[in-house]
């Protein structure tokens, strides 16, 4: 009869996590239908709410049984272009009551340069959810539990990084 810690290492393998839904703003569309984003603008970064949600699973072998629960921690972002930052939360999708140039409350990213030259022209981004791992079972008669690694779900998204000029004028 294997132990509650070993039907819970089962269902930690056995569970699936859902992938972020990479969303960014600016999100622009080029002549040629390319997403984009701007230099030196903050780029907001965030993942559909329905993702960011405790995921379980569970499994039982006769009486001994385990669920583990991931609950997401953190989102992580990799800008493609050598820079990276955390966000303890989901992100904030952007909306225009913000402000043309405001910086997200939460999560957000400032390109220095432009995607001109790297493959395509564009960048790809990561996003990833770190997910901390518990979990309860019983051996038939008794409760236990314990913690498990940390797990990580990640998407990426290929976007350019433009510049724009403007003139300002009094």
């Amino acid at each position: 009869m294997p132990t509650p810690r070993q039907v819970a290492e089962q269902a930690f393998e056995q569970l699936r996590l859902p992938l972020p839904a990479p969303r960014h703003s600016p999100d622009l569309r080029l002549a040629d239908g390319r997403v984009a984003t701007v230099v030196g603008e903050h780029t907001w970064f965030w993942t559909d709410r329905s993702v960011w949600a405790p995921q379980t699973k569970r499994v039982q072998t006769g009486p001994v049984w385990a669920e583990v629960v991931a609950v997401p921690a953190a989102m992580t972002f990799t800008s493609g272009s050598g820079g990276s930052s955390s966000c303890g939360g989901p992100g904030t999708p952007y909306d225009r009551s913000y402000g043309l140039h405001a910086a997200s409350p939460d999560c957000d990213f400032v390109y220095t340069a432009s995607s001109f030259g790297k493959p395509g022209d564009q960048v790809t981004a990561s996003l990833g959810i770190r997910w901390r791992v518990s979990w309860t079972g019983s051996t038939g008669s008794a409760p236990v539990g314990g913690t498990l690694p940390d797990m990580l779900s990640r998407a990426s998204v290929t976007f350019a990084v433009v510049e724009a000029q403007s003139v300002r004028s009094r």
